[in-house]
């Protein structure tokens, strides 16, 4: 039976979902205020780049879409990222979506020195390192030393499933908000408040209800083409393993036929076996 997939109407959207993600992001005033209370930095100014970014457009990649692409006044950019589904390989993810960040910033011809400081964030709803932490940060130093690392790149993991609650009141309100979806509960900091606001205003937007079920409709069947090829795959891969062992039952009928007929040696010499194969499937061994 067909797996069947159903849309969440945009009066139900949580801040898990991509679309209410990116809506709730594109608000230069929550944005702002989440960056500064996570990463200790005053910001002055935002750029988004794009809204959910197709880098496979540009390079000779697989297609990426960047939920939150944005740069500050000083030229460093973001990538702010909502993670609601377990994902087994995300470290390799976050090195991925850096080199497609770093080729896209740096013109063709430019020096590498002229690479943009840059920060990749991946908010989870989900404990990925299972330490309980509410906020990771990736820090590399030479082995054997104290020696820091530096490349001008940084990640940070987010945890809406914490149990440690390692980051600033803000972060933490941003992080239940993810988790619990309590669109009641009396958020204490600007960021909880407005983050909870722009949801309800998003959720009562009935100018983005177009949009919103084109961009879902559009995800549903991408999930539903993924779904069928790899069932499709499934299926081709069960039929060769069916021919291989219908061969193999083949041979081995021949093989017994041949009982009697033929020494054990000049049958495993025609078959290309060895005289041991033959012996067992005569039951002669």
């Amino acid at each position: 039976m067909p797996k069947q997939y159903t849309i969440t109407p945009l009066s139900e959207l949580s801040l898990r979902s991509d679309f209410m993600f990116g809506q709730v992001m594109r608000s230069e005033e929550i944005c702002k205020l989440f960056l500064e209370a996570l990463l200790g930095i005053k910001i002055q100014r935002i750029e988004f780049i794009d809204r959910q970014k197709d880098l496979g457009d540009s390079y000779e990649y697989h297609g990426i879409r960047l939920d939150v692409y944005l740069k500050d006044d000083k030229g460093t950019v973001f990538n702010v990222e909502i993670q609601a589904d377990r994902e087994d390989a995300l470290p390799k993810r976050v090195r991925f979506y850096q080199s497609a960040i770093d080729r896209g910033e740096l013109p063709k011809g430019a020096d590498y020195t002229n690479l943009s400081e840059s920060y990749i964030i991946f908010i989870c709803d989900f404990d990925y390192f299972h330490i309980g932490k509410a906020v990771g940060e990736r820090v590399s130093f030479l082995k054997g030393t104290d020696v820091p690392y530096e490349d001008g790149s940084h990640v940070f993991f987010l945890n809406s499933r914490y149990t440690e609650g390692n980051a600033s009141k803000p972060i933490l309100e941003f992080l239940d908000l993810i988790r619990t979806n309590d669109m009641d509960k009396p958020y204490e900091t600007p960021l909880g408040q407005k983050t909870r606001e722009r949801i309800q205003e998003v959720r009562s937007d009935k100018a983005l209800e177009v949009s919103y079920m084109t961009y879902a409709q559009k995800m549903m069947d991408e999930r539903r083409i993924g779904y069928m090829d790899g069932l499709e795959e499934g299926m081709e891969k069960g039929v060769e393993k069916g021919i291989e062992k219908g061969i193999e039952k083949g041979i081995e009928k021949a093989i017994i036929a041949l009982r009697g007929v033929l020494d054990p040696a000049v049958i495993a010499e025609r078959f290309t076996m060895s005289v041991d194969q033959v012996m067992d499937i005569l039951g002669q061994k």
